[in-house]
């Protein structure tokens, strides 16, 4: 019992202790700058930036990589950074990185940009870095004096060590990394400040999703497939109200984004693909369809060359959706119609003629002067204006068969 009581009287009194050591740790802050510089990006970082000078951090690493920006708030960052109290160090990595556009103005208005080997800068002016991470002995091409390497974060923070910046608040010199000796007599430097990390907010990280074309071509794409399915589909509306979520963010997507003539294309190739399974099936509408959906994806905005859509996520959305209308809506669809109908077994015996050629069993008939939905045996291969005769009824799908397969 003794113990435990100065156990507890210890490890209560050196909390205040603690805590002020803490407080008093030198921090360094990593800002994750990834992907599109928006609105929400620029935003996070002025925000960030106020909150390292509030807590007293010693130092802000944007971390970069970005193939350009998609706000005009750019400038207004650089002057934030400028004007900080906090040194700001711009680093493009890891490797393959990219700083295209705004985002290469951004890293060059910090008060220093490094850069990792084998990433790459453009657009402003051009900067190529020639290497692999690896690779520390790196071709720069149209560099600045003030531009350096480094392979990793690690690597950035301790070289640096004594290195001296000129704030809005003064001259400020850099204490990051101290030299220890191992256990087996090998000296290496190590970083002495507590490094943390932060991201933008889910909902800024969310939005962000959206803001490449590839992105904006998926959920497109995926948004109309629903829509479309909910025609088809059993249910109060859930393919509907899944819908909603893609085609928000392709609608905020191409509100950001400079929107293409692709996005046309895309948008009939959908509409064609919807109106040949309702003509009966996936035909070679649908097949030329597919193929102008390719195309229209990429050049649904106009992004190029700072961030063209990859071909390859392209052509599987592009498959993706083909195999969708010719295997998922015929599939829901006579899930659909199959269920129990009653009040229709009077057609039975009618006879009528086939409006379109049967497709894997189905197709499109003509009784009473009334259309229906309709399948037959796969073996009939009912032609259009062959004369059909109803046996059966399944839903809302009528069972046929030609009328010669009864003489």
């Amino acid at each position: 019992m003794r113990v435990f009581l100065i156990s507890l009287f210890l490890i209560v009194f050196s909390l205040p202790v603690l805590a002020v050591a803490q407080s008093e740790a030198q921090v360094i802050d990593v800002l994750d700058v990834r992907g599109p510089i928006s609105d929400y990006t620029v935003e996070y970082v002025i925000s960030s930036l106020e909150k390292a000078a509030r807590e007293g951090s010693m130092l802000v690493i944007l971390q970069i990589d970005s193939p350009g920006a998609v706000t005009e708030d750019v400038s207004s960052l650089i002057q934030v950074i400028q004007a900080s109290s906090v040194p700001v160090v711009a680093w493009v990595g890891d490797a393959p990185a990219d700083a295209f556009g705004s985002a290469y103005a951004l890293a060059d208005g910090s008060h220093l940009m490094v850069v990792a080997p084998g990433s790459t800068l453009g657009y402003g002016p051009e900067v190529t870095l020639i290497g692999s991470p690896s690779n520390t002995d790196v071709e720069m091409i149209g560099t600045e004096d003030r531009l350096t390497t480094s392979p990793s974060l690690g690597d950035l923070v301790v070289s640096l060590d004594s290195m001296m910046f000129e704030t809005a608040s003064g001259q400020v010199t850099m204490d990051t990394a101290e030299l220890i000796t191992n256990e087996d007599g090998e000296q290496r430097n190590r970083v002495t400040p507590q490094v943390r990390f932060s991201e933008p907010s889910l909902i800024a990280r969310t939005m962000s999703l959206s803001l490449r074309p590839e992105a904006i071509f998926f959920f497109l794409t995926v948004g109309l497939a629903f829509v479309a399915f909910e025609i088809y589909a059993v249910g109060p509306g859930v393919a509907a109200a899944t819908a909603v979520a893609p085609l928000f963010l392709a609608g905020y997507g191409l509100t950001v984004l400079p929107i293409g003539w692709g996005l046309a294309v895309v948008l009939c190739s959908m509409w064609l693909l919807t109106a040949d399974f309702q003509r009966g099936g996936f035909g070679i509408l649908s097949y030329f369809a597919t193929a102008l959906l390719f195309v229209g994806g990429l050049f649904i905005t106009a992004t190029r060359p700072e961030m063209p859509p990859p071909v390859w996520a392209t052509l599987i959305v592009t498959i993706g959706i083909g195999l969708f209308y010719m295997f998922a809506m015929p599939t829901v669809a006579r899930v659909r119609f199959t269920s129990s109908t009653i009040g229709r077994e009077y057609l039975i015996g009618e006879t009528g003629k086939a409006i379109t050629s049967s497709v894997n069993g189905e197709l499109l008939v003509e009784i009473r002067g009334a259309r229906w939905r309709a399948s037959a045996h796969r073996e009939s291969e009912i032609q259009a204006d062959t004369g059909v005769v109803v046996e059966g009824v399944q839903g809302l799908y009528l069972e046929v068969r030609p009328v010669a397969d009864l003489a």
